[in-house]
C-alpha cells in the first residue's frame, strides 16, 4: 500500500512592485523609463495571455546583471473590443470591455516588478527619477502580499 503525499505550495512573492499611472502606451512608457532609469527594456516576442481573464498582456523584460536585478515592465489594463460587442456598434458609440490583471487596482495604469535585491534608499531614487518624467502622472510602491490577484505576477522571477 503506498501513501499518497500532498505538499501545499504558496509562492513566496519577494520581489518590489511599482505601480505606474500614465495614459501613454506601453512602447513609450518603455521608453521614457529605458531614458530616465538607464534599463533596456524590450518586448517579449508574445504577451502575456491569461485564460482565465481572458485576455493578453504586452511584458517589457530587462535582466541587469550588473545588479542582478530583473526589472518587468507590464499594463493593467486590456481594452477590447469583443466580437458580440462589433455587431452592435453604431455610428456614434464604441462599445469597448476592459480587463484587469490586478483586478482591485483599476487606477494603476502599468506595474513594475523589480526583481533581486533593491534597498529602499535605491527603490525611492527610482520612483523620484520615475515621478520627475513629465509623462508620467505618478507612482508608488505597492507591497505585493497585500494583493488579491497577486498569482496574476508570478511570470518571470
Amino acid at each position: 500500500m503506498s501513501k499518497i503525499h500532498s505538499f501545499d505550495f504558496e509562492y513566496e512573492h519577494n520581489y518590489s512592485l511599482l505601480g505606474i499611472h500614465s495614459t501613454l502606451e506601453d512602447y513609450r512608457i518603455a521608453y521614457f523609463l529605458n531614458k530616465n532609469l538607464n534599463l533596456h527594456l524590450s518586448r517579449f516576442k508574445e504577451d502575456l495571455d491569461f485564460s482565465s481573464i481572458d485576455c493578453t498582456f504586452p511584458l517589457f523584460h530587462y535582466e541587469d546583471e550588473a545588479t542582478l536585478t530583473s526589472w518587468s515592465l507590464i499594463a493593467n489594463k486590456h481594452i477590447f473590443v469583443s466580437s458580440e460587442n462589433k455587431l452592435q456598434r453604431n455610428l456614434f458609440e464604441e462599445l469597448t470591455n476592459t480587463s484587469f490583471l490586478i483586478s482591485e487596482k483599476k487606477e494603476i495604469d502599468y506595474f513594475i516588478k523589480i526583481n533581486g535585491n533593491v534597498n529602499p534608499n535605491d527603490l525611492q531614487n527610482i520612483l523620484n527619477k520615475i515621478n520627475k518624467t513629465k509623462q508620467i502622472i505618478t507612482s508608488y510602491s505597492l507591497d505585493p502580499n497585500k494583493l488579491i490577484s497577486k498569482d496574476y505576477l508570478i511570470f518571470l522571477t
